[in-house]
C-alpha cells in the first residue's frame, strides 16, 4: 500500500469513502456538511490515504490545523478526523499506518499537540491519546428561561450576510480557535445548523447562538456568542422551537454554566477530547513562556491540560484550551 496526501483529482473519491463510512443511515446531510473545514479540498495536503496496486483508495485520514488562543498564549493544535477504512481491508493495519505517518509529518512540522474524537479510544491509545481538558454540557430541561425578548430587542434567525457580524461577536471570546477567512461562514452554513441573532439599535447582530452541526451534536447548542443575558433569551427560544436542550460550554464560558444552573439547568463536565503531546519540549516552551510552568510529566496530555475529577468536576491543568462545537473535526 501507498501512503501520500490526496491530490486534487481524487479529493471526492475520498469525500466519497469518508461518507459512506462515517454517515448514519438516512442521514440528511453529507460528512463534507458536517466538516467543511478538515474536508475542503483546500485542506487536501494534510489528507492522507492508502492506495492498494490497483490505484483504488482503500482508506485514509485527514488533519486541520489552526492556532488557539489557550491561557498560555497562541498554541497550534492538529485537529484529526475522518479516520476510515474501506471493510473488505480492515485488520491489515492501514488505519496504522496512516496515523503513524500523519503524527510523523506533524511533529516535523513541530505541532505540539493533537486533538481527536472517537467513540473508540482504545484504538488510539497506543499512539498517546487520551482523554483530557473538560467541557461542561448544560441541560436545560427545567430551567426558567426568560420568557421574552428585552425591550428595543428583536430575535431573529442567521441569515448568511451575518456571518462577518457573529464573527466579530464570537473573536470575544477569550479562548478559541483563531478561524481563518472564510472559516465563518463555512460553519455558520453548514446544511442542518440552524442559528438565532439578537438584533438591536440599526439592526446591529448583539448575540448569536448555534444549534446542531449537520448530523452532528443533535439538540445541542454548539456555539454562543454575546451578553449572557441575550444569549439565554436566544437558549429560550431555541427550546421553545425544539430546536436545542443541551449547551456545549467549553472553557471560559463558566460564567454562562452558573447562571443557567441558577435557573434551574443541571451541568455535567466531559474530557474536552482525546489528546496527545507530539512535541513536549516544544510545548513545555510555551507553558514556561507564559509563566505557567511545565508539569513533570509534560507529555501526559492529562498532566497538562487537565480533565474531570470522579466526581464530575473539571480539573485544572496548567495549560486551558476551549474548543467550540462547530470547530471539532
Amino acid at each position: 500500500m501507498q501512503i501520500a496526501s490526496i491530490t486534487p483529482a481524487r479529493h471526492a473519491e475520498f469525500l466519497a469513502l469518508v461518507d459512506a463510512e462515517i454517515r448514519p443511515d438516512r442521514a440528511k446531510t453529507h460528512a463534507w456538511d458536517d466538516f467543511p473545514l478538515i474536508l475542503s479540498p483546500e485542506n487536501a495536503d494534510w489528507t492522507l490515504v492508502a492506495t492498494a496496486p490497483n490505484g483504488q483508495i482503500v482508506a485514509g485520514l485527514a488533519c486541520l490545523i489552526r492556532e488557539f488562543t489557550s491561557s498560555c498564549g497562541k498554541i497550534p493544535v492538529a485537529g484529526i478526523g475522518s479516520v476510515v477504512t474501506r471493510p473488505e481491508f480492515r485488520g491489515q493495519g492501514l488505519s496504522s499506518a496512516l496515523q503513524d505517518a500523519l503524527l510523523k509529518r506533524l511533529r516535523r512540522k513541530n505541532i505540539p499537540l493533537a486533538v481527536l474524537w472517537t467513540d473508540k479510544p482504545e484504538i488510539y491509545a497506543g499512539r498517546g491519546f487520551t482523554a483530557a481538558g473538560w467541557e461542561m454540557h448544560v441541560d436545560l430541561d427545567g430551567a426558567d428561561l426568560p420568557p421574552g425578548v428585552p425591550p428595543g430587542f428583536v430575535v431573529r434567525e442567521f441569515a448568511t450576510p451575518d456571518a462577518d457580524s457573529v464573527q466579530s461577536l464570537y473573536e470575544r471570546h477569550q479562548l478559541r480557535t483563531l478561524r481563518q477567512p472564510g472559516d465563518a461562514a463555512k460553519l455558520y452554513n453548514m446544511p442542518g445548523t440552524r442559528g438565532l441573532v439578537v438584533t438591536g439599535d440599526g439592526n446591529e447582530i448583539v448575540a448569536a447562538i448555534f444549534c446542531g452541526k449537520g448530523a452532528d451534536f443533535p439538540a445541542y447548542v454548539a456555539e454562543w456568542s454575546g451578553p449572557l443575558a441575550l444569549v439565554t433569551v436566544l437558549l429560550a427560544e431555541a427550546v421553545r422551537r425544539a430546536w436545542a436542550r443541551y449547551v456545549l460550554c467549553p472553557p471560559g464560558g463558566q460564567q454562562l454554566v452558573t447562571r443557567l444552573i441558577e435557573a434551574g439547568a443541571s451541568a455535567f463536565a466531559n474530557p474536552g477530547g482525546l489528546w496527545s503531546v507530539l512535541q513536549p519540549d516544544g510545548l513545555s516552551r510555551y507553558l514556561q513562556a507564559s509563566g505557567a510552568g511545565a508539569p513533570a510529566r509534560v507529555a501526559d496530555a492529562a498532566a497538562v491540560l487537565g480533565g474531570v475529577s470522579t466526581a464530575g468536576e473539571p480539573i485544572l491543568g496548567p495549560l486551558t484550551i476551549g474548543i467550540w462545537g462547530l470547530d471539532s473535526v
